[in-house]
């Protein structure tokens, strides 16, 4: 059969369009450019969000789009997706790019137009009207399934005065990822975080809460009104399902805890009310000259290392500031000693403490001290002066005065450490006044100094002779111990290699893109697969309570134990839950952290 030279040529052709559109960075396929803006619902309450989607059509990889200010809202980026489709030899393209809205309070809001800047060109998408409401009145606190409580300790503080902000979450159902957020204005406070959450139980009006409680210290900074924003909490209620057992056959499978087969989750935000805050400045009467804007309640003590010194000795000076109120802003740059000693200080150090709700701590300074006179020398009294929010008045601390004696030196011999501008004329063998020794012997030959050196180094020598093979032993035998065990004992090097492979496999999955449940179920198998190297078991498919049970037999730290377990049902959670769910890559430092735990204690 001929080939006709016409159907070479469109074959040809065909091919060529076909390699171009592969290998050529293409930018449009069409001159019919679109960009469009839409949310999943129009009408929602304080507690729930929106799904804003922008769909830029007709480009391929065309540049981010610019959000309109939404200063209404809370806006997270929750991903972006391209399609390429071809309908009758025509393609399409298009990238979408996703927005969760978390709303601040109620009212009618205008989503303005989302615009993309294209060679010059711009695009604009539509405005969008959305309607805040708030939720349908609930009588009280206890019908509800989940609520949130916010306070703070003090609505009027001083300047620099702690003021503790505490974050409450009532729960008589089933809740998890949990994502707090409790935003300040940091141009108005400093934050301190204050311990851990604590979580216990609490009836209120005969029904039984579970409350999750976190609190923070912030510290005005400047005097006049400020605002705390409303904390948000996001959270999925799960609510638990019942199947016929009977009727279904698979029922009792799906219903283990480990596939989530019996349970529903929605997706809840909850916000608090703002509070609002004046921070009163300190009062002028009273103030004590080099105050130094500390407030709360301290004391101090001073201490020295040796109080017995000989000429040229040096003693350190140790000031310990601790109390309960900004004690890490305390600060001695200017201290002054009288003039009597040279001071040389070192870098303090601050150490948190909780005293009840509040944060507080110690503040050590250490000084090196070197007296420029013999006798009797006196370390004077030292000041700090604070502000009490509780009497409302200043108060002044001192630490006692601290003597010491410095002796002269014994020597015969006589050394000036500072050379006078014209050297005194020495009659009748007069000796040079002493100021201090020097810790080194001074060698007036240099036979005596070739000496030395060679028999420190004939010793440096000799030793290194002795203790040179004994390391190479003992490495080479513990190298070869090392290797038998790796290829002979395979549970041994099941546990050796389990921790690393581990943190491979999560770099892995770091740099993959795999969709959010599978992201999840090959997290939820590194988990296990580490658990199972370092216990020698066969095969990974486990439930997290089996998991549980087989970290109980070992011995394990119960908090361990529970941070493995939590884990793993988050994970489950996010396998399988019927909503639509994005990828967590915070669960990737989470279970890197947690592996690292457990690898301190096998």
């Amino acid at each position: 059969m001929q080939n006709n030279p016409k159907t070479r040529r469109q074959s040809w052709l065909m091919i060529s369009t076909f390699l171009i559109f592969i290998f050529t960075p293409i930018t449009s396929f069409s001159s019919n450019i679109q960009l469009s803006a839409s949310v999943d619902k129009n009408q929602l309450t304080i507690e729930d969000s929106i799904n804003l989607s922008i769909k830029i059509s007709g480009i391929r990889n065309p540049p981010t789009p610019k959000l309109p200010p939404l200063p209404d809202f809370v806006v997270r980026s929750t991903g972006t997706q391209s399609s390429t489709q071809i309908f009758n030899s025509d393609m399409q393209v298009s990238t979408t790019h996703k927005y969760l809205l978390i709303p601040k309070s109620e009212g009618n809001f205008i989503i303005g137009p989302v615009t993309m800047n294209l060679s010059g060109s711009i695009y604009r998408s539509d405005p969008i009207t959305v309607t805040v409401k708030k939720p349908s009145p609930i009588k009280s606190n206890e019908n509800r399934p989940v609520y949130t409580e916010t306070g703070i300790s003090k609505t009027t503080p001083y300047i620099n005065e702690q003021v503790v902000y505490t974050f409450k979450l009532f729960r008589k159902t089933e809740v998890r990822n949990l994502d707090l957020s409790m935003p300040y204005d940091e141009s108005f406070f400093r934050k301190e975080d204050i311990g851990k959450a604590k979580r216990y139980s609490r009836v209120i009006n005969g029904i039984a809460y579970d409350v999750d409680e976190i609190s923070v210290a912030l510290f005005p900074t400047k005097v006049g009104r400020s605002t705390i924003p409303p904390a948000i909490m996001e959270l999925d209620l799960i609510h638990r399902t019942q199947r016929n057992l009977q009727r279904d056959p698979f029922a009792r499978f799906f219903n283990d805890p480990f596939f989530g087969g019996a349970t529903k989750s929605k997706h809840k935000i909850l916000s608090t009310e703002p509070i609002e805050l004046r921070a009163q400045p300190l009062p002028k009467k009273g103030k004590p000259t080099g105050f130094r804007n500390l407030v709360g309640q301290f004391s101090m003590t001073a201490t020295t290392g040796k109080e017995n010194l000989d000429a040229g000795d040096t003693t350190t000076l140790t000031i310990a500031v601790s109390g309960i109120g900004n004690v890490m802003d305390v600060s001695f740059s200017n201290l002054n000693l009288g003039g009597q000693f040279k001071v040389y200080p070192d870098q303090p150090t601050f150490t948190q403490s909780i005293h009840g709700n509040q944060i507080g701590g110690e503040k050590i300074f250490k000084f090196a001290l070197v007296p420029f006179s013999t006798g009797r020398q006196t370390i004077p009294s030292i000041s700090l002066s604070y502000f009490d929010p509780d009497t409302k008045k200043y108060n002044t601390i001192s630490t006692k005065p601290i003597n010491l004696t410095i002796k002269p030196g014994t020597s015969t011999e006589n050394i000036n450490l500072v050379q006078p501008k014209t050297a005194p004329t020495q009659k009748n063998g007069s000796t040079v006044s002493i100021l201090a020794r020097d810790i080194l012997p001074i060698h007036t030959r240099v036979e005596d100094f070739e000496s030395l050196v060679f028999d420190k180094n004939q010793r440096i020598m000799y030793i290194i002779g002795i203790l040179v093979p004994i390391v190479i032993y003992i490495l080479a035998a513990g190298y070869i111990r090392y290797n038998h065990q790796m290829n002979e004992d395979t549970s041994y090097s099941r546990r050796q290699v389990a921790h690393s492979n581990a943190i491979k496999k999560l770099d892995l999955l770091s740099a993959s893109n795999p969709e959010p449940k599978d992201f999840v179920r090959e997290l939820s198998q590194i988990i296990r697969e580490y658990i199972g190297d370092k216990l020698n078991l066969q095969g990974t498919a486990f439930t997290s309570k089996e998991v549980e049970e087989k970290l109980n037999k070992n011995s394990f730290n119960c908090e361990k134990i529970s941070a493995v377990k939590t884990l793993l049902e988050k994970c489950e959670s996010i396998q399988y839950t019927p909503v639509a769910i994005h990828k967590d890559l915070s669960l990737i430092d989470e279970t890197s952290q947690l592996l690292t735990k457990l690898e301190k204690q096998l």
